[in-house]
């Protein structure tokens, strides 16, 4: 970030005019979601959170975060499954569409985010580079089908106020404008992305540090800085869900305690470390009922136990494999995302000892509680697949494989077509050349955002390329991808310097 600048004083036209972008953003992916709803999309809530949710707002606590009753959960931050919670219990008290409350609360997030990023961050940018950043996030709400249902507003309300308190930091260093704004952020990121406000803190402190070295004060400067606003507004977010874990599981838990398990998922049921939608059927216990039974059984520290000590192993025994996943993740990140929808719905009804001969198989996959049946993406030759499906004794095999094929043919244009490949690059590659011209056009300029905005994003990747990772953990970092844009128009319109 720069040194300290004065202020500017902004014009009630340049208030409006945010105003009047954050509102047209939020109306453009409104009616983009509806139409998506009328042609017959079903919107999927995120599943942990919204059970969850469901479990607060029924009067069972923070629990079952599978749809069954297993007890209390720390699978998942608490900041939406409250959210939803709420949206609920207001849709119940009033019979409205339980999906409501929740699109209404998105929707101000959204308009909340876009307002603050071009009020404060983008204040003094040209025309160009405020328009880009619009057109982004706009991009980005509609490319994504499940937003208005999803944490990604919530998250990026939580990014924009990051990036505003680090802006008016350097406008203003010492200021209460950018300790309250910092201060919110992290608190509020600290219950929602971890990674996000790690990341969040790690660069509120290198700005406060930054600006330690250019003026003095003592302490009373350092309560003042954004490295303290960072730092308390993680104690507030982190801290109570933090000694709630300890007391329920006895276990320091300040995000999630699925870390371990989702490593080995990535680890064991994928070729390349990146999640997808058969892998998730085959390995997760929201949809393979002998993982859902022991869960229920054994509770969630009880289930997750062998899964810590697996994660160790791997690290220890097969470090080549688990680097190699890795770079497989961060390639999907920052190159091109692959569609993780590679499965598909079977259309023909089966027996159920044939079924079940199937799944015993793995020639179809089981999905728990509906129960549905899937096939998966396939290479097998079809006169291969026929004779597996010969072999596992099912009537009527030419059928079934006559299925197979126009699923295969249906799983492919979804995760090999060009619509994918396009979507793919525009969620991971796009936003990465983005980044790329911001941080040229940096060097020669005083605008310190984009280089902040990219130090943010690379240490929240941090967690996902080393963990597990797939397309829609992109979603969480669409704001940033904005500002990207933003950067790099400003770049090639070489625009007046500026913080």
């Amino acid at each position: 970030m720069p040194g300290p600048t004065p202020m500017r004083r902004t014009s009630p036209e340049s208030r409006g005019l945010p105003l009047a972008a954050a509102l047209l953003a939020c109306l453009a992916i409104l009616l983009a979601t509806l139409w998506r709803w009328e042609e017959g999309y079903r919107p999927r809530f995120p599943l942990e959170h919204s059970n969850v949710a469901y479990s607060i707002a029924s009067g069972t606590g923070y629990s079952n975060p599978f749809g069954v009753s297993s007890g209390p959960t720390a699978w998942v931050p608490p900041a939406v499954p409250y959210v939803y919670a709420a949206g609920l219990r207001l849709a119940w008290a009033l019979g409205i569409d339980e999906r409501a409350p929740i699109v209404g609360f998105n929707l101000l997030a959204a308009a909340f985010a876009v307002f603050l990023t071009l009020r404060i961050c983008l204040a003094g940018w040209g025309l160009p580079a405020r328009s880009a950043f619009f057109a982004a996030f706009l991009g980005y709400g509609i490319l994504d089908p499940d937003f208005l249902v999803s944490s990604g507003p919530l998250t990026a309300a939580g990014t924009a106020l990051l990036l505003a308190g680090l802006a008016s930091a350097a406008r203003s260093p010492g200021g209460r404008a950018q300790w309250a704004l910092v201060f919110a952020a992290c608190a509020l990121l600290a219950v929602i992305h971890p990674g996000l406000a790690l990341a969040g803190a790690l660069a509120s402190i290198a700005a406060g540090l930054g600006l330690a070295r250019t003026s003095s004060g003592g302490p009373a400067a350092f309560l003042r800085s954004s490295s303290f606003a960072a730092v308390a507004g993680i104690a507030l977010g982190a801290g109570p869900w933090t000694l709630r874990n300890h007391a329920v599981f006895h276990q320091w838990i300040p995000a999630k305690s699925n870390g371990c398990f989702e490593l080995v998922l990535s680890e064991r049921e994928t070729d390349d470390g990146v999640l997808s939608e058969a892998s998730l059927l085959v390995g997760h216990p929201s949809t393979n009922p002998r993982l859902l039974a022991d869960y229920a059984r054994l509770g969630e520290r009880g289930f997750l136990e062998p899964y810590r000590a697996e994660a160790g192993a791997i690290l220890r025994n097969e470090p080549g494999r688990y680097l190699d996943f890795c770079l497989g993740r961060l390639f999907n990140a920052v190159c091109l995302a692959r569609s993780p929808a590679d499965i598909e719905m079977l259309s023909i009804r089966l027996e159920p000892s044939q079924a079940a001969r199937l799944v015993g198989r793995r020639l179809i996959l089981m999905c728990a509680g509906a129960p549905n049946f899937f096939w998966a993406a396939s290479d097998v030759p079809a006169p291969a697949e026929l004779a597996l499906i010969r072999s596992a004794g099912v009537e009527g095999a030419e059928a079934v494989l006559a299925d197979w094929e126009g699923a295969q043919r249906r799983i492919h244009s979804r995760t090999e077509g060009t619509a994918a490949l396009l979507a793919g690059f525009a969620w991971s590659g796009l936003p990465t050349l983005g980044c790329i011209v911001g941080l040229l056009a940096a060097r020669r300029t005083r605008r310190r955002l984009v280089p902040a905005a990219a130090a943010i994003y690379l240490v929240a990747l941090v967690p996902n390329v080393l963990i597990t990772h797939d397309l829609r953990h992109q979603a969480s970092f669409a704001l940033l991808f904005a500002v990207f844009a933003a950067g790099a128009a400003e770049a090639l319109v070489r625009s007046p310097r500026g913080p």
